[in-house]
């Protein structure tokens, strides 16, 4: 049952994403990406400031120099600034189906900077993975769109931040973590405004969208807190990729995007690579006399 609820709030997290997503490429077309980037970034830090403080936490703690915090809010921030740059450039479908390499590169970094153990098999996943990638980039290649290469620096900023995370002693809670993220956010957000023609009016539907932007993000990352928490990480897990699902329906519907061969058989490649990985490493784990 537990495993259930868990697999539930994962896709409905997933859900919540893939349509934060969308409000983002709407709210590009009438706002910076600047003025974005700084006023839901601000609205966040309210909200996870609020329920740190409801939790009886204080946000000035020297928990927040730990390394693995300062990593993971820099991860963070590099990886939200890569993911909305991505979003108000490229098309959704192609954004949407390369953030999904993300869970390989943590995968590849756990090995790396983290001593985890992954057979030859995971790794040929990650390299099947890597040429979905490439296909969906196609650099040099007549339909190659630039602001895709947003989309590595979200995939290397968040897998750092998944990858940090692991590392946060048990007493630094979600809420302090995602909060202490968002000054830089909101820092970054100005800066980029002083090279955007500064603030502008946002019309009332803009606003509209922005807080419904703070509103999905801040309840896709309750639920996917309570999926991990609720449920065994080897069943939730895959489940990160109906993200791509509810992705590719929006930015057909919403955006009129068309799917090309080469971009469908990327998915298939990031998707299936994935999910591969993710059941090869629950065999592992259960071949494990002390699992």
């Amino acid at each position: 049952m537990g495993n259930t609820r868990a697999i539930l709030f994962m896709v409905l997290s997933m859900a919540a994403f893939a349509m934060a997503d969308a409000l983002v490429k709407f709210a590009s077309a009438t706002i910076e990406t600047g003025q974005f980037m700084a006023v839901t970034s601000g609205a966040l830090f309210l909200l996870f400031f609020a329920l740190l403080r409801r939790n009886g936490e204080r946000f000035f703690n020297r928990a927040a120099l730990g390394s693995a915090m300062l990593v993971r809010t820099f991860g963070e921030v590099i990886g939200t600034t890569g993911i909305i740059l991505a979003l108000s450039m490229a098309p959704l479908s192609s954004v949407t189906v390369l953030g999904q390499a993300m869970p390989l590169v943590v995968m590849v970094g756990a090995a790396l900077f983290l001593n985890e153990t992954i057979g030859w098999r995971r790794w040929m996943a990650a390299g099947l993975g890597m040429a979905g990638v490439l296909l969906i980039l196609r650099p040099g290649g007549t339909s190659y769109e630039p602001g895709l290469l947003w989309v590595i620096l979200y995939v290397f900023g968040l897998a750092a931040r998944d990858l940090a995370s692991r590392r946060l002693p048990p007493q630094v809670s979600t809420p302090f973590a995602v909060a202490w993220s968002m000054p830089l956010l909101v820092v970054l957000g100005v800066v980029l405004m002083s090279f955007q023609g500064g603030w502008q009016p946002v019309p009332g539907p803009t606003l509209i969208l922005l807080v419904c932007f703070v509103a999905l993000t801040a309840s896709a990352v309750a639920l996917i807190t309570v999926a991990m928490r609720i449920g065994e990480v080897s069943a939730v897990a895959p489940f990160r990729y109906t993200r791509i699902l509810f992705g590719l329906l929006i930015a057909i519907i919403a955006f009129g995007e068309t799917l090309g061969p080469t971009t469908l058989l990327g998915a298939a490649l990031i998707s299936g690579s994935g999910l591969y990985a993710f059941w090869r490493e629950r065999r592992v784990h259960s071949a494990r006399p002390d699992a």
